[in-house]
Parts: C-alpha cells; structure tokens; sequence
C-alpha cells in the first residue's frame, strides 16, 4: 500500500507542476495526504485478518499486467520470434559445438613435438586452414543470423502496420456500408 501511495503522491506532484499549484488547493494539500494516510490504515485495519483479500491486493500489479492491451501481442511477439530462431538453432548449436572442439585442440595442434613428426606439417596446416574457414563461416554463419533477425523485425512491423492500414480501411467500408442502410430505410 505505501507503493500506492508513494505513486499517488508523485502522480500529484506531477500534475501540480504541469498544471502550477490552485490557490484554493494549496492549504489543503496536507489535509488531502493526511486523509490518505489515514484511509491507507483504514485499509490496512480492514484487511488484517482476511488472508485471502490480502493475496489478492499484493497481487493486483500482475493483475495490471495481463490487463495491459499490448500484453497479448507482446507474447505473440515473442512466440514468433522464438519459432524463427528455433528454426535453425539446432545447426548454430553444431557449430558452435565444432568451435569448441577446435579450440580446446589448438593449444595441442601448435606444440613442438608435432612438427617433429613427419608429415606433420602439412596436416597441421590443413587443419590450421580448415580451423580459419570454420572461423569464417562462423562468423558469416553470425552475420547471417542478425540480417536475418533485422529482416524478421522489418517484415513483422510491415505487417502491423499492413493490417493496421487493412484495419481503418474495413472500418470506414463498415461506416459507409450503416450509412446506405440507414439512408435506404429512411427512404
């Protein structure tokens, strides 16, 4: 309740320093916070002992939450989004799996008891250059992803603002549409 109340007082700051203070009011600001306080104890004396009334006061800023309008597309956002990256996180995950391997094993690749060995060299220098193409598709493998992110961003608000526009244009068709009823039953 003190969270409510801190908000309310704030809230008339506010609106005290947009609107400037009334000459009526001004004597009457403590009187308005004092009658607050005493009907937040009023409450408070009210609700001790009925539990049930409590959880559900403590919980009423969830409750604000479901009831935003924008909650629902918010969470449909966000499930599609999810789906998009889902869509090819099974192969981002294998390669950053092969990263991993690669480099827990670069430490062991570039020891000196390797270049004795014949051969060696070489198959160390096409693992080397295999490591450096992983890298770099790696990297375009990355670049990929964010262009691909930024184009699903761009797409989807292409499409609210599509279904918006689609949205105004049936409601003036339905205007239109009750304006001919109206007038051909007055005729």
């Amino acid at each position: 309740m003190d969270n409510a109340l801190d908000n309310l007082e704030r809230r008339l700051d506010a609106l005290d320093r947009i609107l400037g203070p009334d000459a009526n009011v001004s004597g009457k600001k403590s009187d308005f916070v004092d009658s607050l306080m005493s009907a937040e104890t009023l409450v408070d004396s009210a609700m001790s002992g009925r539990e049930n009334i409590k959880k559900v006061s403590d919980r009423s800023n969830e409750l604000e939450t479901y009831l935003n309008p924008d909650f629902l597309e918010d969470q449909q956002k966000f499930s599609r989004f999810a789906a998009y990256i889902n869509s090819f996180s099974t192969e981002l995950q294998g390669t950053f799996t092969k990263l991993e391997e690669i480099k827990s094993l670069e430490s062991t690749l570039g020891a000196e008891y390797f270049r004795n060995i014949p051969g060696s060299s070489e198959h160390l220098q096409k693992l080397s250059d295999k490591n450096d193409e992983f890298k770099e598709s790696q990297q375009f493998l990355e670049e990929q992803m964010m262009l691909s992110m930024k184009r699903f961003a761009e797409i989807e608000q292409g499409l609210v603002n599509d279904l918006a526009t689609m949205n105004s244009r049936l409601d003036v068709v339905q205007d239109k549409i009750e304006r001919r009823k109206k007038d051909t039953e007055e005729n």
